[in-house]
């Protein structure tokens, strides 16, 4: 019977966030693959755990991942972690999961902690639709490019930055980006745990040191093109509603998907339309 692979998220920072579930996962596996042996004994050694590690790196994985797959095939548990947080969001050990799933071998996600939510959560933006960019690139045409992808992005976006090249960063934000509000989170919970919201346009100062992860506000809806989309929207379930060759909620529905407008704000301006027609009949 072969063994399962699972993918288990740890703490961030403070030790006391690793789940119950993750604690006995680590206990009764039989391998820990980490992406750094060194940071991950750590861990174990908090928890007084003691269990084979060995190092799935970005620059071995390839290398490491047959010899992971052979051992699951033959029965052993594996439990993959990265230096902090969820495996394989801006860190390695997809190629491995991807592997196992090729082999029909089983794979188990242990959910925990992820600076991208935990730093979403506490940016005051809104959550129901966001991207996240992993790292900028270090620099040349690529930087500038993802900068420009950044500007044009309408939603809410997350990405890290490592400390030496945070405060460049900040600068091409107040470039790119004009003014919008980001959320810098340095060292999420840490001891030196530190949020600043601030907007791309104005002095943002922070210290280089920790890890960064940075939150950048949806584009602000501008009213006017907002109305003139819903005028749009109107017009096409005028014309959808001519002799009756679409019902309303049909005629709204098409309209809302064509013109980009909300179908809430389509039916108000038909509302006002026809409040304003009978009042013109009115003698």
């Amino acid at each position: 019977m072969p063994g399962t692979l699972f993918v288990v998220a740890t703490p961030i920072g403070n030790l006391e966030d690793l789940t119950f579930r993750a604690l006995r996962t680590l206990r009764e596996v039989d391998v820990i693959a980490a992406e750094d042996t060194r940071r991950t004994a750590k861990l174990l050694a908090h928890y007084e755990i003691r269990k084979p590690l060995v190092s799935l790196r970005e620059h071995n994985e390839a290398q490491e991942t047959p010899r992971l797959l052979d051992q699951l095939s033959a029965g052993k548990n594996i439990a993959l972690v990265s230096d902090a947080g969820t495996p394989t969001i801006a860190d390695p050990g997809a190629r491995l999961v991807r592997s196992a799933h090729e082999r029909q071998l089983p794979v188990v996600p242990i959910p925990g902690p992820s600076a991208v939510i935990t730093a979403l959560s506490v940016s005051g933006f809104s959550g129901s639709q966001f991207v996240f960019l992993g790292f900028p690139p270090s620099s040349g045409l690529a930087r500038s490019r993802w900068f420009e992808e950044l500007a044009a992005e309408p939603r809410v976006s997350v990405f890290f930055e490592a400390p030496h090249r945070i405060r460049r960063t900040l600068s091409e934000l107040r470039s790119y980006l004009g003014n919008k509000q980001i959320l810098i989170a340095r060292e999420l919970t840490k001891r030196f745990e530190n949020l600043v919201i601030a907007q791309t346009n104005g002095g943002v100062e922070t210290k280089e040191i920790g890890e960064f992860t940075v939150v950048v506000s949806e584009r602000p809806i501008e009213p006017e093109l907002e109305l003139a989309k819903a005028d749009q929207g109107a017009d096409l379930v005028g014309r959808l509603t001519d002799n009756s060759a679409f019902d309303i909620d049909g005629a709204v529905s098409i309209a809302s998907k064509v013109t980009g407008a909300d179908d809430r704000e389509i039916r108000k301006v038909i509302k006002k339309r026809k409040i304003l027609a009978d009042r013109q009949k009115q003698p």
